[in-house]
């Protein structure tokens, strides 16, 4: 069972920089997907442990239509991110309007999808987090499908894994493996709070390499 995390502090406190930044110093790469996974407004923030969902590019009838998705999101917590990874051809978009008010509803924290979204009006005034690769009008119904749901995804050249911790900002997305958790947060909390003393020193006069051989951040 893992120990609990105030992911409200973590939402308010912290950001992806100083997340990727305790990711490099404790060796652990590769945890920064790409630039093209974006938000939808510039100042959704996505934070909480990964629900995810994979689909696959079909071209068939569903025998249930959208099934494991709609599983996947009646099963969501309130501490938890709906994370979709798709296939690089995929041609539809998997997430929208109703899918994000039942998002919304079951208290999940937010979306990641590497693929296409839709309803994009729907879910800005809904103000549910969202990050995706691009927005499409087309359905996803008989052309992509959620088959498997609780395992590893890629999203944005990231493997992702059910309970890791997402962080998403404007910066991009970073995702903290869930055995690296509480050392990545720990860490990250005393290098903000570092990084609050450098500020208030430079604004006193103090010069960058001063700054820098004194508190060895930046």
């Amino acid at each position: 069972m893992r120990a609990p995390v105030d992911l409200d502090a973590v939402r308010n406190t912290l950001f992806t920089a100083v997340l990727s930044d305790i990711l490099d110093s404790l060796g652990c790469h590769g945890q920064v997907s790409d630039t093209s996974i974006r938000p939808l407004e510039r100042g959704m923030r996505v934070v909480g442990f990964a629900r995810t969902a994979r689909a696959a590019t079909v071209n068939r009838e569903p025998a249930r239509p959208y099934g494991k998705l709609l599983d996947s999101i009646d099963a969501m917590t309130h501490d938890e991110v709906l994370v979709i990874g798709m296939e690089p051809r995929s041609v539809s978009a998997i997430f929208g309007g109703l899918l994000a008010t039942a998002v919304q509803v079951v208290g999940g924290r937010g979306v990641i999808v590497d693929g296409n979204i839709r309803d994009a009006n729907e879910i800005e005034r809904l103000g549910m987090p969202t990050f995706m690769r691009g927005l499409l009008p087309l359905d996803s119904y008989g052309r992509d499908e959620v088959v498997e749901t609780q395992g590893a995804v890629n999203i944005g050249g990231v493997q992702v894994h059910a309970g890791d911790l997402i962080f998403a900002d404007y910066d991009g997305v970073v995702t903290v493996p869930k055995a690296l958790e509480h050392e990545v947060l720990e860490a990250a909390f005393a290098k903000v709070r570092g990084e609050s003393e450098v500020r208030v020193a430079l604004r006193a006069g103090m010069s960058t390499a001063e700054a820098f051989e004194k508190f060895g951040i930046l």
